[in-house]
Order: C-alpha cells, then sequence, then structure tokens
C-alpha cells in the first residue's frame, strides 16, 4: 500500500523526470474527485488519529495482556515458597481427599467462615487456592495450601502474574485495588478505539492480501516501518478482532447497561440480579444479596469427599476446577461443584449444586440459551482458559504481534512527522547545509517521540524489574506487594523522565538504546538473582525437569537477549543500510541533480 494512502499527511513523491518534456496535448488532466477514494482518505485520517490519542495506553494494554497468558506461570514462578510441591491431577479420585485436608485446615484457623471458594490443584498451579471471609459481602482473603498435608503455604506477599492481568483491563495500582470502576471505562474507551483502528486500517488497505507477504526492511525510513506495521496488522488480523470486540463483550454490562435496564424491569427498578442469573445459569432466587455487614451464620461441618465424587461420576469423570460452599439466599448451606475450565471452550463452566449438610444433589447450573453461549465462547476466547501449554504459546506469539503492530504504528507515525518537518524546512530554506539537514522538530513531534521512547522502551524495563523487585525486596517488608508495584511504576516513571530528556530537551537516538540496553539487561540478570537468592534456579529445575521452573528462566534470559539486540541495532553512529547504500551509489552529475532532499534517516522518532 502506498504511503499516500495510509496517511493524509505523507510527503507525495516527486514526478518523473520526463514529465517536463511532456507537450501541453499529452499533459495530464486532473483526476476528477473519487467518492470510494474520498471515503477511504477519511477512513486513513480515522485510523491515524484513532490509533494515536490512545496508541501508548493501547500497547500497555496489549502488553500486560500477553503476559496474562500464563498467568499462573508467573505466580508459581514468584512464590518460590511453593517449589517442591507434588502435582496432582484434577481428574483423579484422590483429588476429594485434598480438598478434605485444605478444608479442615481452613475450619481449624477460621471456624466461623461463612463462605469459602476452594481452587483445586492442577497442572498448572499446584497448591491449593482458597478465599475466604468471614462476613455477609466484604473482601475476600487468600490462603494457600499444601495439597499433600493441607496446611497453609507461607510464602511471600506479591500479586504475581495478577498484577498483569489485573492491570491489563482495570489498570491496576495496587494490590487491594483502587479506582477499579474508572481503569474498566478507561479500557473500554481504548479498546473501542483500537476496534475503530483495525476497521478503518482494512477499509484504508486496499492491496491488503498483497501487503501480507511484503516487508522490505532494507529499505529503511518510511517503507520499511510501513512494511512492518501492515504486515504484523494482516497477519493475525482474525486475532486482533477476536480479542478486541470479545474484550468489550466482557465488561458489556458496565458500558451497555441501558438494554438490561429496558428488558429486566422489576418493581424496584433494574432487576440486575436476574440478569446475571441468566447470563450464569442460575435461578434468580436462589442469589443472596447481602451488604458486607449483614449477618450471616458460619457454615456448619461439610464432608466432601461424597459429594465431588458424584459430581465427577454425573460428568463422566471430568475434572473438577474449583468447591464453594455458601448459603443462599433462603439461608440454606450449599456446595457448589464447578468444573474444570480447561474442560470446554465456552466460559463459565457448568456447577453442580449440593446441600452441605445431607450431600444432596439439588440442581445444576448452566447457560443454555444462544446468547448467552455465544457470550460464553466469547469470554472464553479472550481469556483462553481451555487452551494447552502449545495453543498458549501462540496465542502469546499473536499477543506480541499485536504489540509490534501498535509500536510500528506509533513510530510510523513519528517518523512521517519527522520526514514531513524536514521536507517542509528544505523547501523553505536555511541559512547552512547543516541547518538544512538537522532542522529542530516541532515541540508536539519531539513530545510524541518522547512518549514512544517511554512507552515502548520503558514499559519492558519496568516489567522486568517488577519481576526482579519480588527477589530483592525482603520478605518482612510491611505492604510487600505494593512496594513491588512502586517499583514498577518508579522504573516507569524514569524511563519518562529519561525519554523528556533526550526527544524534548535535546533529540538524540541514544533515547532508545539507553532503556533498551537496561532493560535487557535487568531481564537477562534474573536467573542470575533468582539463583543468588533462592534455591529455584535453573541448576536445580533443570536437572530435575521441573519445565515450568526453567522455562521462565530460559525466557527471561532470551527476552534480556532480544532487548539487548534491539539496544545495539538502535545504537548512535550506527549506519543504517539505506544509507550505506546511499553512500556507495554513484554521485549524480552536478547539471542533472535534482533538488537536495533532506536525510530523514535520523529523527527525534528514533528510526
Amino acid at each position: 500500500m502506498s504511503t499516500t494512502t495510509l496517511t493524509p499527511d505523507a510527503v507525495p513523491e516527486r514526478a518523473p523526470d520526463n514529465a517536463a518534456s511532456d507537450t501541453p496535448s499529452k499533459a495530464r488532466v486532473p483526476k476528477a474527485p473519487n467518492d470510494r477514494e474520498g471515503f477511504r482518505q477519511a477512513m486513513s485520517w480515522l485510523h491515524t488519529w484513532a490509533g494515536l490519542i490512545l496508541g501508548w495506553l493501547l500497547f500497555a494494554i496489549f502488553l500486560t495482556g500477553t503476559l496474562s497468558f500464563f498467568k499462573n506461570e508467573f505466580n508459581l514462578w514468584m512464590r518460590p515458597e511453593m517449589h517442591g510441591l507434588q502435582p496432582v491431577d484434577a481428574s483423579e479420585p484422590q483429588v476429594a481427599q485434598t480438598a478434605q485436608k485444605a478444608l479442615d485446615a481452613l475450619v481449624r484457623k477460621l471456624p466461623n467462615v461463612t463462605q469459602w471458594i476452594m481452587h483445586l490443584p492442577d497442572d498448572r498451579d499446584p497448591a491449593v487456592n482458597i478465599l475466604w471471609r468471614d462476613t455477609g459481602n466484604g473482601r475476600f482473603e487468600t490462603m494457600r495450601m499444601n495439597p499433600q498435608t493441607g496446611e497453609a503455604i507461607d510464602t511471600r506477599q506479591t500479586m504475581g502474574g495478577d498484577f498483569f492481568y489485573r492491570f491489563h483491563f482495570e489498570l491496576r495500582t495496587a494490590q487491594k485495588g483502587r479506582w477499579t470502576l474508572e481503569g474498566r471505562w478507561v479500557v473500554g474507551v481504548a479498546t473501542m478505539l483500537m476496534f475503530v483502528a483495525l476497521i478503518t486500517g482494512v477499509i484504508t488497505h486496499r492491496r491488503i492480501f498483497k501487503d501480507f507477504f511484503t516487508f522490505r526492511p532494507t529499505k529503511g525510513g518510511q517503507r520499511a516501518w510501513l512494511d512492518a506495521h501492515n504486515v504484523t496488522g494482516v497477519l493475525v488480523l482474525p486475532f486482533y478482532l477476536m480479542i478486541t470486540f470479545s474484550g468489550l463483550m466482557i465488561f458489556h454490562s458496565l458500558y451497555m447497561p441501558s438494554g438490561i435496564a429496558t428488558a429486566y424491569k422489576g418493581e424496584k427498578g433494574v432487576d440486575s440480579n436476574a440478569y446475571f442469573a441468566d447470563l450464569q445459569g442460575d435461578k434468580a432466587e436462589n442469589r443472596a444479596r447481602r451488604g458486607a455487614a449483614d449477618k450471616v451464620e458460619p457454615l456448619p461441618a461439610i464432608t466432601l469427599p461424597p459429594i465431588l465424587n458424584e459430581a465427577r461420576t454425573r460428568w463422566d469423570g471430568g475434572r473438577i476446577g474449583s468447591v464453594q460452599a455458601r448459603r443462599d439466599a433462603k439461608g440454606r448451606a450449599v456446595v457448589e461443584v464447578t468444573r474444570h475450565e480447561g474442560d470446554r471452550l465456552q466460559y463459565r463452566p457448568p456447577r453442580l449444586l449440593f446441600d452441605a449438610t445431607t450431600g444432596q444433589w439439588l440442581d445444576q447450573a448452566d447457560a443454555t440459551g444462544p446468547a448467552v453461549k455465544t457470550y460464553g465462547v466469547l469470554v472464553g476466547l479472550h481469556v483462553a482458559r481451555f487452551a494447552d501449554t502449545g495453543l498458549r504459546w501462540a496465542l502469546f506469539g499473536f499477543g506480541l504481534l499485536g504489540c509490534l503492530m501498535i509500536a510500528t504504528g506509533m513510530v510510523l507515525w513519528s517518523v512521517k512527522r519527522s520526514a514531513k518537518s524536514l521536507t517542509q524546512a528544505s523547501r523553505k530554506g536555511a541559512t547552512n547545509a547543516a541547518d538544512a539537514a538537522t532542522p529542530k522538530a516541532p515541540f508536539g513531534e519531539r513530545l510524541v517521540a518522547a512518549i514512544n521512547i517511554a512507552t515502548l522502551a520503558g514499559l519492558p524495563l519496568a516489567c522486568g524489574v517488577y519481576i526482579a523487585s519480588n527477589r530483592l525486596i525482603p520478605l518482612g517488608t510491611e505492604g510487600r506487594a505494593d512496594v513491588e508495584l512502586a517499583w514498577f511504576f518508579s522504573a516507569w516513571g524514569l524511563a519518562l523522565l529519561w525519554a523528556l530528556g533526550c526527544a524534548v530537551v535535546r533529540p538524540s537516538r541514544v533515547g532508545w538504546s539507553v532503556p533498551l540496553g537496561v532493560a535487557g539487561l535487568v531481564w537477562a540478570l534474573l536467573p542470575v538473582v533468582n539463583a543468588l537468592t533462592t534455591h529455584t534456579h535453573l541448576g536445580i529445575t533443570l536437572p530435575a525437569g521441573e519445565w515450568v521452573w526453567a522455562s521462565m528462566d530460559l525466557a527471561f534470559l532470551t527476552t534480556g537477549l532480544l532487548l539487548g539486540w534491539l539496544s545495539w541495532r538502535l545504537r548512535p553512529g550506527r549506519v543504517t543500510n539505506g544509507k550505506a547504500a546511499a553512500a556507495k551509489a554513484p554521485r549524480t552529475p552536478p547539471a542533472a541533480a535534482s533538488p537536495a532532499t533532506p536525510d530523514v534517516s535520523v529523527s527525534t522518532s528514533g528510526a
């Protein structure tokens, strides 16, 4: 696709040299305005600005969402105290005994618990995770237990991979969560703008299939960045459309509540309880609605093995993902057994309800309507809980391509603006050759270049610092999880200050190479820091064949090498392929030389 098609402010190509020799009779007649081309140019303008306005936020959302495909693995690596736990197959009968041991330990420690949710161990998380509360509707507390003994595991305070997951859709800044609703609204607006950018990008592409096979990195400058943006945008376009649309649908009740208000009118206003009951396959009359200060009776003693064994029988040996005990709207203690999320694509697995006292089966809850099943499939595709290891790596790769698509689009905008500024400066004339070659870009362009550096190079640095802080912060530090987040945002803030100094105050290519180099060093040193602070290093995990632990260290090292290579490629003084080719090309005689064109290979964009 031509440069002038994608961006309305692109520099037009120079006319051929023989154009001036044409006779007036053969002169080209200007084409009449074309409605189709006018519409495409309008879509190009919308594509450019929809991507630019919140492009930096979209990059952060996409990168943290991509890392969230391995949320459980991050959670495990960032809690080395869980190393050595023997995995328990969720499909084996012994999982019932594991659940009973964990429940007995919970009751001994917290006899007045009013509700608990127990996530059973599986191939990705070897511990029993219990969320509990002793109030009517207060916050849940978390406890991790050894599946063999049922006793609590004293792990370090950390959000682990849950931080990437929570930041992805609500811009989480603290462990307990502040401004979560506001964050979800901001993410929703950014996601909508990305959806608009994807649709307008498809409309703008006249040669979308040809661009799929076109990548010319040796061209340098705008051409290389445009090809990279086109290839990464077209290669897995269905994935981008699916992940963006499904992301909007997950919080449809927040973004589009008017439909619910119309269809679920009650005597006291909108009956949202009935809506969410239908969405989850429940019965509205069984859903309890309580306040945080409401008095709720503690749960009675519960015997889990008979309940879980009957659930496995009803599901023909299917895996059990979680077990929940609570009191329903009538005050009756019930046990809800949920099938493992990996057993089907549709999100919200089927659940079986049992009487907590007698163990008798009461009912089954499952969304079966066409609309709710479609919604469940969309959510399932987005969160990918059904995916095995190979498919998760494929989705991870798709997510990285999405990050590259956004990054190349942001840099492309900056490169084109720099080229336009240089061209305009050369046309106006300059006092000397040096001023013509490197005029100072407008402040707005330099500011965009600075934010590009802070986001595209600073965010990987911040993620590496966050992971390193998990090993470096003392275990007894008060509010340790929030201190880890403070390291993350501090590193990101320092990257922004560096970028502003390099791109706004004194434009220089070193603005890209330094943060990328530091980020590469941090990521590459993570396995070393891990070896110096814990017993879960490669020297132990590789010989033992503990690939979940070892693969994390190896992935960190690979990331560090990749970021280091990018830093080296963007080092100051490096001669690009385009400039090297231009230096080797024979000089044009002065009489036939065309007007001087400024060098656009070096600019505040770093391209």
